[in-house]
């Protein structure tokens, strides 16, 4: 395989990660949604849902166990719609890869409807399972809290 093919491959399998990260938190399916990172995620959010206006609008995580266990309980009969478009994919080096992606999500919380715009800035890994998300960071251009 030529190089600029093996790039174009990548891409290609890094859409598809993300594709499937997107429909997974959607459907809340977190076993699967699980299998898509490193064990070492980092996940860092500015503009983020808020359940209460008395958390902070601002978050970082790491470790995809504890994150998956706190989307399962925040997200629990939520629903929710992530539409991430727009992906802007360099390969960095031969298993690791940079990705932006421009984003709109509405979360309807009980007491909130939430909606943001902005980007996912992503890194990624090929492990011996493939490419996985390393780090997530979300940052909003705007958003809306309507307060029920």
């Amino acid at each position: 395989m030529t190089p600029e093919v093996q790039r174009l491959q990548d891409i290609e399998e890094i859409r598809q990660l993300r594709a499937r990260y997107t429909r997974y938190s959607d459907t809340h399916d977190w076993d699967n949604w699980r299998q898509l990172f490193v064990d070492d995620f980092v996940l860092e959010v500015e503009g983020q849902p808020r359940v209460s206006r008395d958390l902070p609008d601002r978050g970082r995580a790491q470790g995809i166990d504890a994150i998956v266990k706190a989307s399962a309980e925040l997200l629990d009969g939520v629903p929710t719609a992530h539409h991430v478009l727009l992906p802007e994919i360099t390969i960095t080096g031969p298993d690791t890869a940079n990705g932006v992606w421009a984003v709109n999500d509405e979360i309807w919380f009980p007491t909130c409807h939430f909606k943001g715009w902005g980007h996912y800035h992503e890194k990624y890994l090929r492990t011996d399972d493939g490419w996985r998300i390393a780090s997530t960071r979300v940052t909003r251009t705007r958003v809306e809290e309507h307060w029920l």
